[in-house]
């Protein structure tokens, strides 16, 4: 069964290997865009030969006491913080809300990157609830206490799912944060439902901007996509964080259970960068910030932001790779709470 790691797909990241990544002119994009049809189609017809089962769609887990909801619960104890659980009914299965803060302060929903699930925030959700109402939402299709009742989404059901969740919650308008595959997702929001988001941040967005390139370090993730196991881990968060010994073993363990059980799901190969077109009309504040040694993202990135987006502000943080939110914690809590103050 092929699995996935990181805050991206090792699939996804195989469609750069079918066509160029793209250069620095649109005449080359265009060109890319339909190259990226025809491997994804590839892609599609490789899906189909190497899943054996159609739970291998989501993520599945037999019981309330699984292994890995038990090392979910363990890694919510590093919030350090009082955290309301809510479990929402929508028309395509549960969705699982962590709420932080007092419920009088400005709402700010995060997006979490890909198989990280709502506990990637340990690092920053106690600074953000100082001054917020913070909710991090699951992902219906991956690790986490979310579930789906159907075997694939498109980016337009699942924007439509966060919509129903928003509407549930009471959220008429609110500040937006996605990280990495959750800044792609955060995008197709804010693109959907312009009018509720206030500002919208996004942390080193995948896929969202630009291609990824193929590198050494994404080959070690599709390495270890094929046989997971903690010491390989170990070695891909390496070239994805520059601090990842530091990031907490309660977290990798459980992290570590997720990209062990998580099956890929067909709405990856939507997850296609986003035309100038469409991003011109996002006229809310939008900050972009990615590591100077990210593997997902470099300087080509911010520069299509500043180009495309109206009102946005980029930046790039120094000693930190693909994991921001991990590996400088202090730095992205600080520049986020500043952007959306001001």
């Amino acid at each position: 069964m092929v699995r996935t790691i990181g805050f991206f797909s090792p699939l996804f990241l195989l469609i750069p290997l079918f066509y160029s990544c793209s250069n620095e002119n649109e005449k080359v994009n265009r060109k890319q865009e339909i190259s990226h049809k025809r491997g994804k189609r590839k892609l599609s017809e490789e899906w189909s030969r190497l899943t054996d089962s159609p739970k291998n769609y989501e993520f599945v887990y037999n019981d309330s006491l699984s292994e890995y909801l038990n090392a979910y619960n363990k890694t919510l104890s590093l919030f350090e913080l009082p955290i309301d659980e809510k479990d929402l009914q929508t028309q395509f299965g549960n969705a699982h809300v962590l709420v932080c803060g007092k419920s009088g302060n400005p709402p700010l929903v995060l997006l979490h990157g890909m198989n990280a699930s709502s506990t990637m925030w340990y690092p920053n959700m106690k600074t953000l609830a100082k001054n917020y109402c913070v909710y991090a939402i699951d992902f219906l299709l991956e690790p986490g206490k979310s579930t789906c009742n159907l075997k694939r989404l498109n980016k337009e059901q699942i924007a439509g799912w966060y919509d129903e969740i928003f509407s549930k919650l009471g959220l008429k308008s609110f500040y937006l944060v996605g990280c990495s595959r959750g800044g792609w997702l955060a995008t197709a929001i804010s693109l959907s439902k312009p009018q509720k988001i206030k500002k919208l941040v996004l942390l080193s967005p995948a896929q969202t901007f630009t291609w990824i390139k193929p590198s050494s370090a994404l080959l070690s993730n599709i390495t270890y996509s094929i046989s997971p196991n903690k010491e390989k881990l170990d070695h891909v968060l390496s070239g994805l964080s520059v601090r990842s010994v530091k990031i907490s073993k309660t977290y990798f363990d459980q992290y570590y259970l997720g990209t062990e059980k998580e099956g890929i799901s067909r709405c990856v190969f939507d997850m296609t960068p986003y035309s100038r077109k469409s991003v011109e009309t996002l006229n809310m504040p939008v900050l972009v910030l990615i590591g100077d040694k990210d593997i997902i993202n470099n300087q080509r990135c911010l520069e299509k932001a500043k180009k495309w987006i109206p009102n946005v502000e980029t930046g790039t943080i120094e000693n930190a790779g693909h994991f921001l939110s991990f590996d400088q914690p202090a730095t992205v809590n600080r520049i986020i709470l500043n952007f959306l103050s001001n």
